[in-house]
């Protein structure tokens, strides 16, 4: 029983000092004999801190020596096949046991120990050449370029693109911070001018009436008055354009502050009805210039992931400027009016004045370190944008060999496609009817012989439009810009069909007072509709599907091109009525919203999430090999 207990005690202590030894155990590549040399340096290390009486391995352990070989070695997670052939461990001789019996088990415990050993030092193995390989690819990884978060529609959790050897997300690199602050000052600052223009379009309605009565217009004179400011918008998209290109996206949002603030100066010191005309035509021109530039500037310095919801800020930001139009017009005459109009381009200019130039404008003068500054300023001082900087480079380098000029480009086959997609998004905007039934919101209410007020179905309706933009910021980078422009068509030709079928009836002589409330209902769904689609999304994809190479040139045509679709549905819509009365109308506008849902389903492609060079890649068909002029390009930037 002694010696038994003794054996005990032997055997722990030898177990202890076995995994202290083991796990300092290193791998090394030099041949057998310096694993032997270890391996007997091993068992001298032990001899010396034990002694000669501990040295060898009890005969009779408390624990089966096979159940703690097998134990170990599944909790280790291997089967030692990758071990090397260590040298064995040299058997120490002791005269304390002398029994056959003894022997035999010593034996086999000592050949148990050498098999958990082998695994041990295998597993060790393993496990330092994972490291190895795994420290290794991870540095690569930091040395690259970083993975950026993109959100995704069913949840807002970042999706890894890749792992290591296979091994799925788990190795995959951190979601880089995604930095908001100067992206959103830089849509606030466009968003600001985006309300000069709301506030520009808003203002006859409330200053007309006080106008007539202090400079005796006449009602010829009134009609230029509201109608004079598209025409000239469409003078300012024309020439928009080549000043984009020239002048630079900032520098000529910058420009139309001035002429902003000229034109509401000359109307608010008029004295006659021709100093008014020339204010308002000073003001439609920068409306012209602005809604294609403002566009082109969100989309070439905004990011993917929020280039949806902080894109469509001017349009809420314009629909903002109506209201307060017509807000502040129940206090001020036209002129005071007029001078608080004058006011806005101030804070305007001075935003504008702290946003930098778009990187992509920069790189087409060849200017890479500039655009490296601004983008490095719109991302953030601890972002890495070297990955975006070389798509920069060889989305422009790709640009650059296409070689033309930009309107000669345009109409080529390579991007007819996006030309053709924006016109068409422009055209079935319009032809939808929209300018026609807020323009004639209240004439269409007293021809309906609603029993609600038309002034209040009108405010009404404004309140809507308002609001509805709002709802289509905060769930367009969800949805996505097909599913927003579906879910408009389908509005719009639902209320606009039911609207011609309430005038059909009331016009064969039946009684529809029930249903005096299903004008307004009808407007206010399709306004709605509208609001959330077709009405913002055309002029954000503007600045989205267009290439780089003909952007400028291409948006200027876009941009006259709405205003010019603009003129003629609201100038020929009382004529379209007397031809084919009010429900054929509203059925006509019904039947091109169908038109439209099928041009979005068969060619307007989707952009959520993807970069510009991404679309223009789809769009184009553009290749995206790298090529030794861009790496050059790049090079020059880093």
């Amino acid at each position: 029983m002694g010696r038994r207990r003794g054996y005990r005690c032997q055997w722990s202590l030898f177990s202890e000092s076995v995994s202290i030894t083991s796990t300092k155990l290193t791998v090394s590549f030099k041949g057998g004999s310096e694993q032997g040399r270890r391996g007997q340096n091993d068992e001298e290390r032990l001899y010396r801190t034990r002694g000669p009486k501990y040295a060898r391995v009890p005969s009779r352990p408390t624990l089966s020596a096979s159940t703690t070989c097998t134990s170990l070695a599944t909790s280790c997670g291997s089967q030692g096949t990758l071990a090397p052939n260590y040298a064995a461990i040299p058997e120490v001789v002791s005269t304390e046991s002398s029994s056959e019996d003894e022997q035999d088990s010593f034996e086999e415990t000592r050949r148990h120990f050498q098999q958990l050993r082998q695994i041990s030092l295998g597993n060790e193995f393993k496990y330092k050449m994972e490291m190895e390989i795994t420290g290794a690819k991870e540095e690569n990884l930091r040395n690259s370029v970083p993975y950026v978060k993109q959100l995704s529609s069913e949840n807002n959790k970042a999706k890894a693109d890749y792992g290591i050897d296979g091994d799925g997300p788990s190795f995959g690199a951190a979601a880089q911070r995604l930095f908001l602050w100067t992206q959103l000052f830089a849509a606030l600052a466009v968003s600001m001018g985006s309300l000069i223009v709301g506030f520009s379009s808003g203002y006859t309605s409330p200053a007309l009436p006080s106008m007539n009565a202090t400079l005796a217009i006449t009602n010829e004179e009134s009609s230029w008055v509201g109608g004079l400011m598209p025409l000239a918008a469409l003078l300012g998209g024309i020439v928009g354009g080549p000043l984009i290109e020239y002048l630079g996206r900032k520098n000529t949002i910058l420009g139309i502050a001035v002429p902003f603030f000229v034109g509401w100066m000359l109307i608010a010191n008029a004295v006659n009805v021709l100093m008014v005309l020339a204010g308002r035509a000073f003001c439609g021109i920068c409306v012209g210039i602005g809604s294609l530039a403002f566009p082109v500037y969100l989309g070439e310095t905004l990011q993917p992931e929020v280039r949806g919801a902080l894109g469509l800020l001017p349009t809420a930001f314009g629909n903002t400027g109506i209201l307060l139009a017509f807000f502040i017009g129940t206090y001020f005459n036209w002129s005071h009016l007029a001078f608080f109009g004058a006011a806005l381009p101030v804070p305007f200019f001075l935003l504008m004045l702290a946003t930098p130039e778009t990187p992509r404008w920069y790189f087409t003068k060849g200017r890479p370190e500039d655009a490296r500054k601004a983008l490095q300023w719109l991302r953030g001082k601890s972002t890495n944008i070297d990955k975006e900087l070389r798509d920069l480079a060889l989305s422009q380098e790709d640009s650059n060999r296409s070689g033309g000029n930009a309107f000669g480009q345009m109409f080529s086959r390579r991007y007819m496609p996006a030309v053709l997609i924006s016109l068409g998004l422009m055209l079935f905007q319009q032809l939808s009817g929209i300018n026609a039934v807020i323009f004639y919101a209240s004439t269409i209410f007293k021809m309906a012989g609603s029993t609600l007020d038309e002034n209040v179905c009108s405010i009404i309706i404004g309140v809507v439009n308002f609001v509805s933009t709002f709802i289509a910021t905060a769930i367009i980078d969800r949805l996505g810009r097909k599913m927003l422009l579906y879910i408009s068509s389908v509005a719009m030709i639902v209320t606009l069909v039911a609207l011609g079928s309430y005038f059909y009836v009331r016009a064969v002589g039946t009684d529809v007072s029930a249903y005096g409330w299903l004008p307004l209902a009808c407007l206010v769904i399709y306004v709605l509709g509208f609001s959330i689609g077709f009405g913002p999304i055309p002029w954000l994809m503007l600045g989205e599907i267009l290439p780089s190479k003909i952007r400028g040139t291409a948006a200027s045509l876009a941009t006259g091109f709405n205003w010019t679709c603009t003129f003629i549905v609201t100038k020929t819509f009382h004529n379209i009525i007397a031809a084919i009365k009010m429900y054929g109308t509203f059925w006509l506008f019904a039947a091109l919203c169908v038109a439209g849902l099928f041009f979005v389903i068969f060619f307007v492609p989707e952009t959520r999430g993807k970069s510009l060079e991404e679309i223009e890649k789809k769009l184009t068909g553009g290749s995206r090999r790298i090529r030794i002029t861009g790496n050059k390009q790049m090079q020059n930037v880093c």
